[in-house]
Order: structure tokens, then sequence, then C-alpha cells
């Protein structure tokens, strides 16, 4: 009986070992998982609990966009929980990247702060991915929940030097999206803040739910007939010179 009780202690102490020890690269495996290789974690450095690397984008066209040197930690103890906790810095300024916990049916995430390429908006639908979008995202995220059909939390996008290779107007416009969710879902409102193709509407956002919205583009006089390629592309004209962009069918649910 000792016997067979020290072995099952070695045996114990072997398996936490190894989980110890497993190599940073189960980081970059976890993280294309979980955004359906749209990120990566190259260069990687330390163990899958705490490590360093560089997270990259990978963008439709399959070119790889370097977005910042980070440093991870994992949180073991809330494994204990059936909850698995990440945190990602800026090696460069310390500042927070993404603070998130995923469990079954539940994803939180705590604060974001992300520059993106446009071009990654591609992942959403083959129409964005057509439409072969450009400029620089700015997202920032404040404590959003998606839970069992549910969502709360803050968050906003600019969007500047918004371009696509269908349009020699460049750019597009700056625009801004804002989210808010008290419960049932996310509200978003999109706004432009200056450009030739002005762009607004609003709709929500619902955990396994495709998206609903209403969104209205106008072009400006002067480059009306340079965008129509692209409007056309995105959306069906409702009035002279007024577009309702009808994307929604291709764009994939958001899941908690």
């Amino acid at each position: 009986m000792k016997r067979l009780m020290r072995g099952g202690l070695l045996l114990l102490v072997l398996v936490v070992a190894y989980l110890v020890m497993l190599p940073a690269t189960w980081l970059d495996a976890l993280l294309q998982r979980e955004t359906r290789g749209s990120f990566a974690m190259t260069g990687t450095t330390g163990t899958l609990w705490r490590g360093k690397g560089t997270l990259q984008a990978l963008l439709p066209s399959g070119e790889a966009v370097t977005l910042a040197p980070t440093s991870w930690h994992i949180a073991v103890g809330e494994l204990l929980a059936l909850r698995l906790h990440i945190t990602l810095r800026s090696t460069q300024s310390g500042n927070p990247i993404l603070d998130v916990s995923l469990a079954p049916g539940k994803t939180r995430i705590h604060e974001a702060r992300l520059e993106l390429p446009a071009a990654l908006l591609g992942v959403l639908s083959p129409t964005l991915r057509a439409a072969a979008l450009s400029g620089q995202m700015s997202v920032q995220v404040n404590d959003v929940r998606l839970d069992d059909g549910q969502a709360t939390g803050k968050g906003s996008v600019l969007w500047a030097a918004a371009s696509s290779e269908l349009s020699s107007v460049r750019p597009l416009g700056i625009y801004q999206l804002e989210l808010d969710g008290q419960g049932g879902g996310l509200d978003f409102r999109l706004t432009t803040m200056g450009g030739a193709l002005n762009l607004a509407g609003s709709g929500r956002m619902q955990p396994g739910k495709k998206p609903v919205y209403q969104i209205t583009a106008i072009p400006i006089e002067a480059k009306r007939q340079e965008l129509v390629p692209l409007l056309r592309m995105l959306g069906r004209e409702v009035s002279p010179g007024s577009y309702q962009l009808t994307i929604d069918p291709n764009v994939q649910a958001v899941s908690g």
C-alpha cells in the first residue's frame, strides 16, 4: 500500500511539473483557437503561464501584422473554478493590452486597448473581405460580459484613414463606433467624424445571434460617382445618393 501511495504521489508530482513547464508556444495555439485564427503570438519565451512574445494580427490576405511586443500572465488559481484568465501587457509601456476571462458559455473582457489594422474586419464576412478595407482602428473595451445570450459593458472603436481597394477615394473618412450593453445585448451607434463618405446608423449585437443593424451611407456630391462601385457592393441605393448597407447576412454571430 505504501509503495502504491508513493507511486501515486510521484505520478502527481510529474504531472504537476509537466503542466508547470508547458512551453510558451502553447499560448500561440490557444490564442489562434479562441480568435478563429485572427491573432497569433510569435517569438515566445517563458511558459504557458507566464512569458513574452510578439502579438500579431493574421489578416484574411494571409499577411501577419505585428501589433506589439507583449508579456502575459495566466492566473493558475482561477483554473480551479474552470475559468481561464489571461492578462496581456505591452513590454514597452507596461500598459494593459487585453485582460480577459473565459469560462464555459461565458466571456468577460475586463479591459482591452488595441491598435488594429482595419483589414482585420475581413474575417467577419466574405463581403468585407472582398472590400479590402484599410486604415487603423483604436479599440477600447471596459468590462464587456457575454453570458448566456446576455451582454453588458461599454466600448468604442475609432477607425481612422478608412479606405478600400475598390475605391480611389482615400481616405473615405474617420468613423466612431460606440458600444453600450445594458443586459440583452450590446447596442451600438456609428457616426462619421469627417470625410468623403458619411456613415450613420445603429444596431445591436447579441451573443449567439447575428448582428441586427441599419446603416446609411451618403457620399459627398463631388465623390459620388467614384464611390458607386464600393457602395453597390456593400448595399443598395434607397434614394438618389443614399445607400442602405446590407452586408448583415454574411456577418458571423458573436458567441459567449
